[in-house]
């Protein structure tokens, strides 16, 4: 048993030595070097219940938590805990009334998701704000509403990509800023944004099936923007399902799919529809950008086994990230992080023929809105020695030959298309 929810036991399931609790510990910790203050904590009579380790706060680390068996052990957590260094506001977190029940005890700050209340307690504790904005893996497994990454910060009167995709896609959850930078393009540019959305949304059923095919169970959506949307604006574009709702068909209902976004706007209107969903698709609150914190964090690791293939889906994201040391670094986080046989798919915007999609670059910048067209090598960089599926890089609606608009004309999907499936780890 240890402090990580995520690797948290009740009974006599403990862990194997307090030396393989600190080995996993190492691992999911923001700041592995709170193991050298951690207490560990013998269970029951003379340690017959095995024991638990509990991480101090510290650092980055603004809370911590220990579940065991039974008010009895929680006593002795308590007892070993009180008055320590490091275990600030330690508390029973435990609801059940019967004596073995399972019981939880928690130190330190609650970050609040309704109010300002953790963060004046941060403040209070001399907390440094960045300790006090860092989610710590271990607090936040459970609770998709709480980021696993720092959330950039965007005015709500600026418009966001995310909104921006679903405005065009004809949907409703946007702002009036997201309308007013569209409504100030003209008839041509609005039109061709629209038919490039919906191309870029019509690719995700054929890389699905593909993913499928080859046996991938478990789903990664980076940057998923609203993904209940299928409202596409062209009389001749089937609606097409969401993500989850694909996987299910192809892979049945044990399969799992991850959406990811930055945008706490869309994640509210969803929210409520993907926790009721029988599918059972999860969310979680992050900021690609900060790709080695959020497939570290425990919410992350807890949703999907790593050690195994993932289908990851880059689908219009990376030219809203006008950066391209930090695209080339979040994209080498993930290709090493990856699994061999893992799946990476990617669209991004670049210029084709007559439609230089690089034309959008000053309005949207001049609405506090990034975004960076690049080019077919840029783009064939992002997977750097993983071997291209046929048809190669190539126009998003030229990659699969049932997509519904293969064809129009090449330039008119304003974006290349290209997946990649990580090869076996050679032996020496």
């Amino acid at each position: 048993m240890t402090d990580n929810a995520h690797q948290s036991a009740t009974g006599n399931s403990a862990l194997s030595g307090a030396a393989h609790a600190r080995a996993v510990l190492a691992e999911r910790l923001a700041d592995p070097d709170l193991l050298d203050q951690a207490v560990e904590i013998q269970l029951g009579e003379d340690g017959t219940d095995g024991s638990c380790l509990a991480v101090p706060v510290g650092g980055r680390r603004v809370a911590g938590r220990v579940s065991v068996a039974g008010w009895i052990q929680a006593r002795q957590v308590l007892q070993a805990l009180a008055g320590k260094p490091g275990f600030p506001c330690l508390r029973d977190d435990s609801h059940g009334n019967d004596i073995d029940d399972p019981c939880h005890i928690a130190w330190g700050l609650h970050t609040g998701t309704r109010d300002d209340h953790g963060r004046r307690m941060a403040q209070m504790l001399g907390y440094h704000p960045a300790g006090v904005n860092a989610y710590v893996t271990e607090q936040t497994w459970r609770d998709s509403r709480v980021p696993v990454t720092p959330l950039p910060e965007r005015e709500l009167s600026a418009p966001a990509g995310s909104r921006v995709y679903d405005l065009l896609l004809g949907g409703r959850d946007n702002y009036l800023a997201d309308q007013h930078l569209i409504a100030s393009l003209t008839e041509h540019d609005r039109q061709t944004l629209k038919t490039a959305a919906a191309i870029n949304r019509a690719h995700q059923p054929a890389i699905v099936k593909t993913l499928a095919a080859r046996g991938i169970d478990q789903y990664l959506d980076l940057g998923c923007g609203h993904p209940l949307n299928d409202a596409l604006p062209m009389d001749d574009a089937p609606s097409y399902a969401a993500l989850h709702e694909l996987v299910a068909q192809y892979r049945g209902g044990a399969a799992r799919t991850v959406y990811v976004d930055h945008d706490t706007f869309i994640f509210g209107k969803v929210r409520h529809r993907l926790e009721d969903d029988p599918r059972r698709p999860q969310w979680v609150s992050a900021d690609i950008q900060y790709m080695r914190q959020l497939l570290d964090s425990g919410r992350m690791q807890h949703l999907l086994d790593f050690s195994r293939p993932v289908g990851v889906l880059v689908h219009d994201v990376l030219p809203w990230i006008d950066n391209d040391e930090a695209v080339a670094q979040t994209m080498a986080v993930l290709r090493e992080r990856l699994a061999p046989g893992s799946a990476l798919s990617i669209t991004h915007a670049t210029d084709l023929g007559e439609n230089a999609m690089s034309r959008f670059i000053k309005p949207f910048r001049a609405a506090k809105l990034a975004f960076k067209p690049r080019s077919a090598r840029a783009i064939g960089k992002m997977f750097d020695s993983w071997p291209l599926e046929k048809p190669g890089l190539v126009p998003t609606h030229r990659w699969h030959p049932e997509h519904p608009h293969a064809t129009r004309p090449f330039d008119d999907a304003g974006a290349l298309a290209a997946l990649a499936f990580k090869p076996e780890t050679r032996r020496a």
